[in-house]
């Protein structure tokens, strides 16, 4: 009896030894996980790198190497650069620090990714990267009661949800993608700012005046600026709410500055434009989406956009800058009588 307790807690150490010396290999496959172990580090190796999404674990579960997609996270102190090519040749546009972009293509010297609908490279020095069966959390859109939302997962303010427009479809899925058409036409992000809104300078204190806003009698700053540089000031308006919060922001509280003007990562309060009346700072703002983003310099297409085609490209480091200025564009439209809207579609 004795004898034979011995040999079954010598047998129960060795398995328990063994396990601890052994190597695992997790492939993903359309949301499905299968685990297959190995005993030497070479054969686990051979068998993720004959395979996609393959994600090899060491024995105290670490991340060894992964074949396949994922998920790259920029560093969270800095701008990142996309670029159109492998070989960094040509910027696509720029990401605030603490981005999640979504994994394509590993090479030897280049990361592809996605992001707000582009495919572009970036340079791995520094990225952190995980490997789709480590993925517990990613963004996505979903509808909600003819309304369509966004929730992103990301580092900092970038992350949460946010509303980005109406849609007559209906579903109850999440869509994981990176491309916002793939959901729905998203009107209000690509619809041109180089028109006339449909609303009066007393219609936009209406809606300000209804949410408390410090800007309230300021409507016709408004519609000066979409008459002198046929910018829309619908688009002016959902601009400086979401830059500002319609004004009550520190900046522009303490300097007028309704568009972050200047308003870099590093030092957004201290490098921040001041202005001598909200006035002065509305203009600008017109000015410089007529001469450098509707056209100039920065145009890539004159409407909102995302990181593949429009003002988001080079206007904001955050990705979603152009979904979420949309979106504030419908908030305000919905409360005076989506006349917008109906203009557009």
């Amino acid at each position: 009896m004795i004898a034979t307790l011995s040999l079954a807690i010598a047998a129960f150490l060795w398995i328990q030894t063994s396990r601890e010396d052994t190597y695992t290999v997790e492939t993903v496959t359309n949301g499905d996980r299968v685990t297959r172990s190995f005993e030497s580090l070479a054969e686990a190796k051979r068998y993720m790198t004959a395979g996609k999404n393959r994600t090899l674990f060491s024995p105290s579960g670490e991340v060894l190497d992964f074949t396949g997609t994922g998920v790259v996270v920029t560093p969270s102190d800095a701008i990142t650069n996309l670029y159109k090519d492998a070989s960094f040749k040509t910027r696509q546009s720029y990401v605030a620090g603490g981005t999640r972009l979504q994994l394509l293509e590993r090479g030897e010297d280049h990361l592809k990714v996605r992001i707000s609908g582009a495919d572009v490279y970036v340079k791995p020095d520094q990225m952190a990267l995980f490997p789709e069966a480590v993925v517990n959390r990613r963004g996505y859109y979903e509808i909600r009661d003819g309304d369509v939302y966004h929730t992103v997962e990301a580092n900092a303010n970038l992350a949460g949800t946010f509303l980005v427009g109406p849609t007559e479809k209906r579903s109850d899925d999440r869509f994981y993608t990176e491309r916002v058409q793939d959901v729905f036409d998203s009107p209000y992000q690509f619809a041109s700012i180089r028109t006339s809104s449909p609303y009066s300078a007393e219609e936009f204190d209406q809606y300000l005046t209804s949410i408390d806003s410090p800007l309230a009698g300021e409507g016709k700053s408004f519609k000066r600026a979409e008459d002198t540089y046929n910018i829309n000031g619908l688009f002016l308006l959902a601009v400086a709410g979401h830059e500002s919060r319609f004004g009550t922001s520190d900046i522009a509280r303490e300097k007028r500055n309704l568009f972050g003007f200047r308003a870099t990562d590093d030092d957004p309060s201290g490098n921040a434009t001041s202005f001598k009346t909200i006035d002065a700072s509305v203009q600008a703002a017109a000015k410089l989406f007529a001469t450098k983003y509707a056209t100039g310099p920065y145009a890539r297409g004159d409407y909102p956009g995302n990181k593949q085609e429009g003002i988001n490209i080079f206007y904001a480091s955050d990705p979603y800058w152009g979904e979420k200025v949309a979106g504030t564009m419908y908030t305000i439209d919905r409360e005076l009588g989506l006349k917008y809207l109906k203009k557009i579609q």
